[in-house]
């Protein structure tokens, strides 16, 4: 999701990105040079808007500090390692689904004659929208932004990039929904958040479910236990998720879970603690994105769950038409998230409320 120079490095997609953005921020210096000499030619003073390119890196810097700031969330920083990198061209990436293949005979001689077989594919897929904001200046206030070394231009910045940062973490959650409200779909495919997509395993909570409430402090550890199991098993058992996952809880149940499991009176142990200690569960963390009996789980491997980003987050300078045009900026991103399901559409991500 980042520009840095790990992914600029070692990823063609990365360097392809990389470059979009220094054009178009060559695009604008050249526009702007060109505005200013065409009304100095006329006599006309210019307010010059070139960005100095110290203000471009302390953007860039802004970025991966404030994307890399942990606002509650948690499990967007987990992502962001295993992002994939693809052309802006691609507004969706698919992906091929195998079956198993193979008929296995065992025999003394191995003159039977050999079973033939092969694998049978089908085909599931990702959006990669474009997430976008911006601001701007008076263009009256550019020389005073010079002399105070553009500090309130990279707070405007710092702070768009956190609205966007909470976007994609909302998007990831609620899916990716346009300004109506509606789930976007391209190519019939769609992603409508771990909350409702169909890619993931949809756990219900209340009654005709597992029908138990995390954040009830009269709970004992192993009512706790026996429930978490349950939650776990759509995953572990049912669904032959064979990568530990990583459970986030929202704070009120991890407040729950920080009680000691009492019971044990030899115990000192946390109940969060002996739950993360269970077969198929490879950590407990909390969200502030999850709110009461919400329980959200998937391993950390690029396997399972991943951000598919067509764009790394970046600043540019849009071009000014006339001379008093404002100084305007946009804060962009391209970055959609890949859940992966097997050939038999098991699952390895689950949300439970």
């Amino acid at each position: 999701m980042l520009l840095q120079k790990s992914l600029i490095g070692n990823s063609r997609a990365g360097q392809e990105q990389w470059e979009e953005v220094k054009h178009a921020r060559a695009a604008y210096k050249a526009h702007e040079e060109m505005f200013a000499n065409a009304l100095r030619a006329s006599g006309l003073k210019a307010n010059e808007g070139l960005i100095p390119q110290d203000v471009y890196q302390e953007f860039d810097n802004v970025t991966v500090q404030r994307f890399r700031s942990d606002d509650g969330d948690t499990f967007l920083n987990d992502l962001l390692p295993m992002s994939r990198s693809v052309n802006i061209g691609k507004l969706v990436t698919k992906f091929r689904r195998a079956s198993s293949a193979g008929q296995v005979q065992t025999s003394m001689t191995g003159q039977i004659g050999v079973k033939m077989d092969q694998v049978e594919y089908n085909y599931d897929g990702t959006i990669v929208p474009i997430h976008d904001t911006g601001y701007g200046r008076n263009f009256r206030e550019w020389n005073a932004q010079r002399s105070e070394g553009f500090d309130a231009l990279i707070d405007d910045q710092r702070e768009s990039v956190a609205a966007i940062r909470r976007k994609v973490a909302d998007s990831f959650l609620d899916g990716h929904k346009d300004n109506s409200g509606n789930v976007i779909v391209v190519d019939g495919l769609s992603w409508s958040g771990m909350r409702n997509d169909a890619r993931v395993a949809q756990v219900n909570l209340g009654g005709g479910g597992v029908a138990f409430d995390f954040t009830d402090q009269t709970k004992t550890y192993a009512e706790i236990e026996e429930a978490f199991k349950k939650v776990r098993d759509v995953l572990y058992i049912t669904n032959n998720c064979e990568r530990d996952a990583t459970y986030y809880v929202s704070r009120e149940i991890a407040s729950n879970l920080e009680r000691n499991s009492s019971e044990y009176a030899s115990s000192e142990n946390k109940i969060l603690q002996r739950l993360a200690g269970l077969m198929g569960v490879a950590a407990i963390k909390t969200s502030s994105k999850l709110s009461g009996n919400e329980i959200m789980a998937f391993p950390l491997d690029s396997d399972s769950v991943r951000p598919v980003v067509g764009m790394g987050v970046n600043t540019v300078a849009m071009p000014r038409p006339v001379y008093n045009s404002n100084y305007e900026f946009a804060v962009w991103g391209a970055i959609g998230f890949e859940v992966r399901t097997d050939y038999a559409s098991r699952k390895c991500a689950l949300f439970a409320q």
